[in-house]
């Protein structure tokens, strides 16, 4: 989740970034971070803020999913979306 985590670590609240950007702060490959917010997209996790430019944005649930505040059926929700749990 440190895709998920660099868009929350952020003094801005309503802070943007495209994927290749992501991934250069992240150390990660930008395909690598484009498939990530596809996933993150489908789990409510962050939600495409410009699609002609392709730049991501944390959502509320993203902030409550990394403060550990969700409920029980939300995280039984994003369990779906997680690649260990296939």
């Amino acid at each position: 989740m440190i895709a998920l985590e660099y868009l929350d670590g952020h003094e801005q609240s309503e802070f943007e970034q495209s994927p290749s950007l992501i991934a250069t702060n992240i150390g990660k490959s930008a395909g690598h971070v484009r498939r990530r917010m596809r996933t993150l997209t489908a789990a409510g996790l962050v939600e495409r803020t410009n699609d002609t430019a392709g730049y991501y944005a944390i959502t509320e649930l993203g902030r409550r999913y990394l403060q550990g505040e969700l409920t029980d059926p939300e995280t039984m929700d994003l369990r779906a979306f997680d690649p260990d749990n296939t």
